[in-house]
């Protein structure tokens, strides 16, 4: 049995226990059919509609094990099933016991197998988890049937009777020279264009835009400094915010006047007082509050969230603050990169890793948080995207087995977030040519010049090419938005197959194709972009171009790369990325520390 082992903010304590899980869904299904239903959804989420949510919200997890970031588990007529994606089809078949079924989701859509099972019959779910576009999609899918959804109570809440509380962590200000206005400039703003679009007020439900709305932070979320609150910004300035006032009764002076405080439990009555057009986001907006809003005199204006693209777009002081939260942040990974460089196989274990490169990190004063919690994958265990090392999962680095490191910090300055892969000892030609083929992935998208109004669906195949031409691909996104000193994933920007959303000049984003090959290893390369405006072409007939503005400065593994397969377009791309590796980080290091970087960047 191995010791536990802790760091200052990362556990490595397994958090599920599909051992329970039978028994807590037997009692599950007992309180459906109590409640009249034949079934009831179970979806990882919380009403602020978050990837990221408290304990107390960590309902999936408790009712089967599963401990990934996304997924719904569905209980119909006697059958279990959760739904995951690609990146946690593995981790959840490891993470549960039967008799959960494994669904492969989106190949098959919760309704689709809902239908299998049967025609009729009532499915519960809780209005508070689920958005409105969610609930009106199920709906639609089942409309030749005699399924209903039933808006009831969380059934998962009765039986689970040691559930955490709800945070009440303190909020604090994220102050202007940070942010780069001020949170009363931000009111005005979007007031502005509220009175633009005719809309009275705007609906805000996600805590992310009201942190970046109000200037203001907070520890509900364990990594994701948010205050879980609602709010409604209204065309005169003003906004309502619904939280336990408890978390912001520090912040009087930082709100001044304009912003109203209420008690979360009044959200829902002061929707249905709401008159004239209202703005609303389906995507994110809970069920709940979209019925009362239904109840009200109000007319429902469903054309996003106000706060998104905004804060997508970084501001000049914004974007200069990031770099420097880079910089910090790549000075940690260099040193950590010379000092797992120099260990040796067989001794080392993921968690030591993990705890080495908290370390790295913590000596930075900024640093105020890690911005997830670290990946760190060795051979077989780096096949899963996601993969959280616990004390059970651990194992000891072998000679030759590729090491995937996914990690980040948060800073005043900026969220970070940074992949490399690396290995001791010499790795095999297959791992070789699958690592060299996700560079150039990588480098393809880094090198891209693009026209203004390009989204991600247009540049993510550019990631794949080279996987696809050997019959090879990843079965996630190639990269996220970033926040600002907030979510490591933000939205609306995203590079993905499935997403429209044209990028735009601010906005930051992850590149990071990989490949993962079952049971064997993995590998991923990650930087953080800036989508900026490119100079004009003397003979472009393209009005007005980007292209991506690298913020990552970690040297990446050329012993990992096959040169035959780089073109001398992409040995010239990295053989300037390392040069300016060199010169950014060089002086920030030891002797030591300086002879390792000189090599990890010398010319490919």
């Amino acid at each position: 049995m191995q010791s536990e082992k802790t760091c200052k903010f990362q556990s490595f304590t397994s958090m599920g226990n599909p051992g329970l899980g039978p028994k807590r869904l037997e009692a599950l299904q007992n309180e459906i059919a109590k409640n009249g239903l034949d079934g009831f959804l179970i979806p990882r989420s919380d009403a602020y509609r978050g990837e990221y949510v408290s304990e107390k919200d960590q309902r999936l997890r408790w009712l089967t094990g599963f401990e990934g970031s996304a997924g719904i588990c569905v209980l119909v007529k006697q059958r279990i099933g959760i739904f995951v994606d690609g990146r946690y089809t593995i981790q959840a078949k490891n993470q549960t016991c039967p008799p959960i079924e494994i669904i492969n989701w989106p190949n098959i859509k919760v309704t689709d197998w809902i239908m299998e099972i049967t025609n009729k019959g009532k499915i519960g779910f809780d209005p508070w988890l689920h958005s409105v576009d969610e609930i009106e999609q199920y709906k639609r899918s089942m409309a030749n049937t005699d399924i209903t959804l039933q808006a009831t109570q969380n059934l998962v809440d009765i039986i689970w009777k040691d559930q955490p509380s709800a945070p009440t962590e303190k909020s604090f200000p994220y102050e202007d020279e940070f942010a780069g206005a001020t949170q009363s400039s931000k009111r005005k703003t979007l007031a502005k264009e509220l009175k633009i679009h005719g809309n009275s007020a705007a609906v805000i439900t996600l805590p992310e835009g009201i942190a970046w709305l109000l200037n203001i932070r907070g520890g509900d979320v364990e990594h994701l400094p948010i205050v879980q609150a609602f709010s409604i910004l209204h065309s005169n300035n003003e906004v309502d915010i619904f939280v336990d006032k408890r978390k912001v009764e520090n912040l009087k002076e930082h709100f001044g006047n304009g912003i109203n405080l209420y008690n979360e439990n009044d959200f829902l009555s002061q929707l249905t007082r709401l008159t004239g057009s209202i703005c609303i986001d389906k995507s994110s907006l809970p069920f709940a509050a979209y019925e009362s809003l239904l109840a009200s005199k109000a007319t429902l204006d469903p054309r996003g969230d106000i706060t998104a693209l905004p804060k997508a777009c970084k501001n000049e002081t914004e974007l200069s603050r990031a770099r420097d939260a880079h910089l910090i942040d790549a000075i940690a990974m260099c040193k950590f990169l010379c000092w797992l460089n120099s260990q040796t196989a067989g001794i080392l274990t993921e968690i030591d890793i993990v705890m080495e490169l908290e370390s790295f990190r913590s000596a930075n004063p900024e640093l105020y948080d890690i911005s997830f919690e670290t990946i760190c994958a060795s051979g077989p265990n780096a096949a899963l995207p996601h993969y959280r090392v616990n004390n059970d999962s651990n194992r000891t680095i072998k000679n030759g087995e590729v090491i995937l490191i996914d990690s980040g910090g948060q800073y005043k300055s900026g969220t970070t977030d940074i992949t490399r892969t690396t290995a001791l000892g010499q790795v095999s030609s297959e791992i070789k040519q699958a690592f060299t083929l996700v560079l150039k992935g990588m480098i393809s998208i880094s090198k891209l010049r693009f026209p203004k109004g390009m989204a991600g669906c247009d540049l993510d195949a550019f990631a794949r090419v080279f996987l696809w031409s050997e019959g090879l691909d990843f079965a996630h996104g190639t990269g996220h938005g970033v926040g600002q000193f907030l979510s490591v994933h933000e939205g609306p920007q995203r590079l993905s197959r499935t997403s429209n959303v044209p990028f735009e000049a601010g906005m930051i984003i992850s590149n990071e194709p990989g490949f993962y090959k079952e049971g064997h290893f993995g590998i991923r390369i990650e930087n953080l972009l800036t989508v900026t405006k490119a100079p004009k072409l003397e003979h472009s007939v393209v009005a007005e171009m980007f292209i991506f503005e690298t913020l990552n400065f970690v040297p990446i593994d050329k012993s990992l790369i096959e040169k035959d397969l780089m073109s001398t377009d992409e040995i010239v791309w990295l053989n300037e990325y390392h040069s300016q590796c060199r010169e950014k980080i060089r002086a920030h290091l030891d002797e030591n520390e300086r002879i390792w970087l000189d090599h990890a960047t010398n010319k490919l």
